[in-house]
């Protein structure tokens, strides 16, 4: 059911399984300390057909120590985070600096408006001591994700958001937090031990756009979720004639 789901909705990335501490794991690419590493090209590698990985030592973007579940990777990293994401150092950046440190990503008005989001951030240290990425076709060798992140388009996202109130009736089941981009996985895993969880929509991050696939989103869900979305498939809006106008498209 899981491949019917990915065939009904015409994904073209595989659904990424999310493991937090898992050790055992082969993993085909796994992150090097002596690089700085961005969460999301490994998550990207996962849907293409790698298993990736990483630990404290090698996730060394602060931004991501945190979006991966590393604990508050900002105060260990980079602890002036909070000036950068809102109007920069100015004229105290050091010589050289990116704009970004100097100028400000200009995310919130001032700093202490940036520090209110930094104090907000649900940490988390469920990764401890090694966080995976695994495509869909090999979670049977890995085990049963966490969490699962879905690349999507703006049909493929119209369909996941309808899918999350299925059996519930609510209006709202998802979430779309400001953050980096690899920040959903860290509010998704906030959401894995709740009653009712929400699903997370993320890669907003501006800053990290032009990097991203262009015209995509994600969608980050605790891994009930995903088995939610896998049953009764002939019964759901996919088996629709209002979703066959849209797949002719996809």
């Amino acid at each position: 059911m899981d491949l019917k789901l990915v065939e009904m909705l015409h994904l073209d990335l595989e659904p990424v399984g999310i493991f937090f501490g898992n050790t055992d794991a082969k993993s085909d690419l796994e992150a090097s300390p002596e690089k700085r590493n961005c969460v999301i090209p490994f998550v990207l590698a996962a849907a293409k057909g790698k298993v990736t990985s990483m630990n404290e030592d090698s996730c060394t973007c602060p931004g991501g120590a945190v979006g991966a579940c590393f604990g508050d990777g900002f105060t260990r990293l980079n602890p002036n985070i909070h000036k950068m994401l809102s109007q920069g150092l100015g004229e105290r950046a050091p010589q050289g600096a990116p704009p970004m440190v100097r100028e400000g990503e200009r995310f919130f008005c001032d700093e202490e408006i940036a520090m209110r989001w930094r104090q907000n951030m649900p940490y988390s240290d469920k990764a401890y001591p090694r966080i995976v990425f695994a495509p869909l076709s090999k979670w049977a060798e890995v085990g049963t994700p966490d969490l699962v992140f879905i690349f999507a388009n703006a049909d493929q996202m119209s369909a996941l958001v309808t899918m999350q109130g299925f059996y519930n009736g609510k209006a709202v089941n998802t979430l779309a937090p400001f953050g980096a981009a690899c920040h959903s996985i860290v509010y998704a895993a906030e959401q894995i031990d709740k009653e009712e969880p929400y699903a997370i929509i993320g890669l907003f991050d501006i800053s990290q756009r032009s990097a991203a696939i262009k015209d995509y989103l994600s969608m980050t869900i605790p891994y009930r979720l995903w088995k939610n979305m896998t049953k009764d498939l002939d019964k759901s809006c996919l088996s629709t004639h209002s979703w066959k106008n849209i797949e002719k498209r996809l």
